[in-house]
């Protein structure tokens, strides 16, 4: 039997969600459902990152983990620790699943990807603006022809800053942590609150009549069609959105790294990556 506080951990957690998740409509859905989705969410490292093909974050990928019997394993940052637990979660009878794997190498101590965090390398930066709204969690700050800064304490490592950056003024470091369990459940629910601000402001922003600025990212494309109802943001729109950035992310390293020197190779990487970004 679900205990009282079980219960009102999950009533907490998967109430007053932002207007993205309303699509969801978890409150219908049964009390022991309810209590996955929400043990799964708890589990997510909450990066947003969209790796796992969800272009608005980790708990719609809990919840298609629950409804809809997608795989486990596809969250990348989270590697085979996540993989594993959300596996007993489920209770899946299936074999093991192998983590997607990451273009991070493991940490040995905690069996993930190492972490990573952007830094925008501010001499180059052109104050251009667009890596502002990619940001889940409001970790970029600046304004309109001046330098921006990451805060990186801030910084959930996601990547989505690279591809909207159109001169390509970001590196991710690597970073070394040992975090303990309750330390990362700390840090976790963060992130996970902040993204929700973040949520809920751009929802404020967009209902703003005064607001002139345009929707640039997919969650914004997706908060606007929750608030509005004008707009229809599919799944497959949402993977295509991200399958583009990272492929954007790839061809501009590469034609960064042959305006220096000819490579026939990567000559040749490049057009094939331009050409499967075409037919997106």
């Amino acid at each position: 039997m679900q205990s009282t506080t079980s219960k009102n951990s999950s009533h907490i957690r998967l109430t007053n969600l932002p207007i993205l998740f309303d699509s969801l409509n978890i409150e219908t859905l049964p009390a022991d459902v309810q209590a996955n989705i929400m043990r799964i969410d708890a589990c997510l490292p909450q990066t947003q990152c969209g790796l796992c093909n969800h272009a608005d974050g980790c708990l719609p990928y809990a919840v298609a983990i629950v409804l809809e019997g997608e795989p486990h394993n596809k969250c990348v940052p989270g590697g085979q620790p996540v993989t594993d637990a959300i596996a007993q979660i489920i209770n899946a009878d299936t074999p093991i699943l192998n983590a997607e794997s990451s273009k991070w190498p493991l940490d040995i101590t905690s069996q993930r990807p190492v972490e990573v965090r952007a830094v925008i390398r501010e001499d180059d930066c052109i104050g251009c603006t667009k890596c502002i709204p990619a940001c889940p969690v409001d970790a970029i700050v600046g304004t309109g022809k001046h330098m921006h800064t990451i805060f990186t304490d801030l910084c959930t490592g996601c990547e989505l800053c690279i591809a909207p950056c159109p001169v390509d003024c970001i590196d991710l470091v690597t970073v070394e942590r040992t975090l303990s369990i309750p330390e990362r459940t700390l840090e976790q629910d963060d992130l996970r609150q902040r993204y929700h601000t973040h949520l809920n402001r751009v929802s404020e922003q967009l209902a703003d009549s005064s607001n002139s600025r345009p929707v640039v990212s997919m969650v914004e494309a997706k908060l606007n069609n929750a608030a509005s109802q004008s707009l229809n943001i599919s799944e497959a729109q949402a993977k295509n959105t991200i399958a583009a950035a990272k492929l954007r992310s790839k061809i501009k390293k590469l034609e960064k790294q042959l305006s220096m020197r000819p490579n026939e190779n990567k000559k040749a990487e490049l057009d094939a990556l331009q050409s499967e970004l075409s037919q997106i």
